[in-house]
């Protein structure tokens, strides 16, 4: 009989990554794992940024078996649903600003992508404006807008009208200057990659709010407001991407609001359902509509 490891080589396709840890996992709780032979682990990956009540949080757990026993799937754009209704209303209460109307997935990248097409939809445009060292999904829309050749290597061509703006990193700047007396050059250059490395058609600027696989990047003070403003002047949507950051993962609910601007959408995944497959985006209700 094959065991745990061998099963993986023989049937699971992990090529996407360098290698799995050699731990067989059995059972969490908390901030703890346990692999079969009994050994505890502290998961300092909170099952790379998902449980962020925990794993098996005990209230979570029991909403989960309550609902299952009703209802596991009506298709809630066929049918009215309670728990969808519900859970909508609460993110357009705890999100920033005007958010109000969300539309929900199964994954990070599925609401990414919802996302991208609605800002598509709502403005007539097609390009969009992203950062370099982030990274937003693995499919093939969240891919092109990913400033990252690591996670794209072998995937190409990707989308046309993707344009990438460098990043916030004051420790590696891509400018060779210092904060504050760069007076947040990497900001202002988002004016230059709009007249010069696009068509003049950007429908939004994607970001998020402290970039995860980038290294942990965290943007400067003031960052996101000398954004907003070259944006508001070019009417470009400002979609934040909170997949990793969302559910108070940085002391606020929401990692924006750590900056004080006012995202035109908003995608959540992760942390949301604490392990539970669910994705959200959610938007003004005039972008929505």
């Amino acid at each position: 009989m094959l065991s745990t490891v061998e099963k993986y080589r023989k049937y699971v396709n992990t090529a996407m990554v360098e290698k799995v840890q050699p731990v067989v996992i059995e059972r969490a709780k908390g901030a703890t794992v346990t692999d079969v032979q009994g050994k505890s682990y502290i998961d300092c990956f909170s099952g790379i940024a998902v449980v962020n009540a925990g794993h098996c949080n005990e209230k979570v757990l029991e909403a989960a078996r309550a609902q299952m026993e009703k209802l596991v799937h009506c298709c809630s754009y066929v049918y009215y649903s309670q728990p969808t209704a519900d859970l909508a209303e609460k993110l357009a209460a705890i999100t920033p600003g005007r958010l109000q109307k969300t539309f929900f997935g199964n994954g990070g990248a599925e609401a990414i992508e919802g996302a991208l097409r609605l800002a598509k939809q709502f403005t007539g445009k097609t390009e969009f404006v992203a950062l370099q060292a982030s990274f937003h999904g693995r499919s093939y829309a969240t891919l092109s807008i990913t400033g990252n050749s690591g996670r794209k290597r072998r995937g190409g061509p990707y989308m046309v009208g993707c344009t990438f703006l460098p990043a916030p990193y004051c420790y590696r700047c891509f400018f060779e200057l210092t904060y504050p007396t760069c007076e947040m050059r990497c900001a202002r250059a988002l004016e230059e990659v709009i007249r010069f490395n696009t068509y003049d058609n950007v429908a939004a600027f994607i970001a998020e709010p402290l970039l995860g696989e980038g290294g942990i990047i965290v943007p400067p003070d003031g960052y996101f407001k000398w954004i907003e403003s070259i944006l508001k002047k070019h009417d470009i949507l400002l979609v934040v991407d909170e997949v990793q950051t969302g559910f108070a993962r940085t002391g606020k609910m929401f990692a924006i609001e750590h900056y004080g601007v006012e995202p035109d959408l908003l995608v959540m995944a992760k942390g949301i359902a604490d392990g539970f497959p669910l994705s959200a985006f959610i938007a003004r209700e005039e972008i929505a509509d």
